[in-house]
Formats: structure tokens, sequence, C-alpha cells
């Protein structure tokens, strides 16, 4: 027999290192931990509810670059889980945050979705076609659904080249993400764009906003109002078990997205916990 938190009783049974006894906070992770594309993983947004019902404080952040957060708050509702923008913390936002605040107005070339340019926008920055004009080059996915390059960022990638070759303009990455959890596998993630112009100028970037930066997890403790100490962080890739190390959080992987358990352990990356799936979290055996 099993019950689930936060049912009578349940939560004298749970030992003082589980997620629910020891953290009043919960970071998730969107894409492989609450959905696969636009199909949520099973019984994810039951394992919200319920943790909101029991009093955890509850954010979502995201390394996915293609998504405002006006997409994702209609994302969010399809998936049957109620958000508001003060409950999502995207690689989009973060970024545009960070180079707004470094350089208020600058001039950016991007290589992204329309969500990642309509972030950067309502930070003030002005988004521009000539590379030889520009003072940052901002980098998220430049592949569709599909794992195709888009038409538009093919025909950018050149652009980006210029800019950080001829006009040494900033390098900022939303995300380093080597691949993507889609609805069919895996496909190209923003990691592809920063290897290939990486190599091509020999530079790394100056920042990249993503997981594992602590950057975009402190915006999620700041919102939480919380110390990482009293959170966890649930993901599927090492970047999430990477950032919540760093900011000294409870570790959760889930077996529900794009890494699989071996290959996390390969690049010596070793949670708290181990989860099939996010309702898991939530389950004491009696």
């Amino acid at each position: 027999m099993t019950k689930w938190y936060p049912d009578e009783g349940t939560q004298a049974r749970f030992g003082a290192d589980h997620p629910l006894a020891r953290c009043d906070g919960f970071v998730f992770d969107v894409d492989g931990v609450l959905c696969r594309g636009e199909t949520l993983i099973p019984r994810a947004d039951e394992t919200i509810a319920r943790l909101r019902r029991g009093g955890k404080r509850v954010i979502f952040i995201s390394n996915n670059s293609t998504k405002s957060r006006e997409e994702y708050i209609a994302k969010f509702t399809r998936l049957g889980i109620p958000v508001t923008a003060d409950d999502l913390v995207l690689s989009t936002f973060a970024t545009a945050q960070y180079v707004a605040d470094a350089w208020p107005g600058a001039r950016v070339y991007v290589i992204g979705a329309p969500g990642l340019r309509r972030e950067l926008e309502l930070a003030g920055l002005d988004l521009v076609d000539d590379p030889l004009s520009t003072d940052a080059v901002v980098i998220g996915s430049a592949f569709d659904s599909r794992g195709q390059l888009t038409a538009d960022n093919g025909s950018r990638i050149t652009g980006a080249l210029r800019a950080l070759y001829h006009a040494d303009a900033k390098f900022i990455a939303t995300n380093p993400d080597r691949i993507f959890p889609a609805s069919d596998g895996v496909v190209p993630g923003t990691g592809a764009m920063i290897g290939a112009l990486s190599y091509m100028v020999d530079r790394q970037p100056d920042a990249v906003i993503g997981k594992p930066s602590p950057y975009i997890v402190k915006i999620a403790l700041e919102r939480l109002r919380l110390e990482g100490r009293q959170c966890a962080i649930v993901g599927d890739m090492d970047t999430d078990m990477l950032a919540g190390q760093q900011m000294d959080m409870t570790t959760i992987f889930v077996r529900s997205g794009a890494m699989t358990e071996d290959k996390l352990r390969s690049l010596a990356v070793s949670p708290r916990h181990v989860f099939d799936s996010v309702i898991d979290i939530l389950a004491v055996p009696i």
C-alpha cells in the first residue's frame, strides 16, 4: 500500500533526509521533468498540486531558450499546472536581464527563437541585424522542435561569427545544454551553437546564464525567499544537479528526461536522491 503526500499522517513516515522532510522549497526543471514537448509526464500536475497543498513553495526554472514567459504561461495552462510570471525563471528572461543590467540599451545580435527575442526587447535592448554595429551576441537554440536548424537562424550564423571576430562583441549564451528532450527523442541544444562559434573564434562565451550557472538559480531562490539549503532542485540533466550542488540544494534526479542515470554517473555527478518520475517523490510505502 502507498500513501501520497500530504495525506494525513504521511509526513511522519519520511526520514529526516527525505526532501519532503528537509525542504521548504522545490525548484523544478520543466522539459523532461514535468513534460516532454507538449505532453505532460504522468501525474506531474498532481505532484505540483500536492506540494502546494502541503505548504511547499514551488518555482519552475528552465534552460529552454525558445520561449518567453508569456509562451510558458500558455504552455503550463495546457499542461494543467497554474502559474504566474513570478513562478517562472527562464533562461530567456534571465539572459535578457543579465545583458540589460551589464550594458543598458545594448545593440544585440541574436541567434535564437522569437521567445528569446521577445524577452530581450522587453528588457529594453536594441536588436540589430548589422554584425559590425553589435555590442553583444546572444546565443539561444537555433533549432526547431524536430531538431532542424531554422532558416532564419541558419542565415545568422555568419553574422554572429563576424560580430565576434570583427566587432569584438560580447559573447553571451542562454545555456550550455548540448541536447534537449523532445517528445520523440533528443535534439541538438544551444550548446551546438556555442561549440561551433567557440571553435571558429577560438573563444569561450563571456557568460553562460542558464544552469549550472548560479546566476539563474539565485533568481529562483530570491523568488522563493529561501536559502539553498532549504530547497530541492528537481531535474533530468547534469546541469540541474551541478546547479543544485553549487547552491547547497538537495539534488533530485528523475529518470523521465533526456539523460540516463548511467550517463549522469559517467560525468561524476552524484545526486542526493534518484526517482523514476516526479510523482515518486511523494510516495510513501506503508
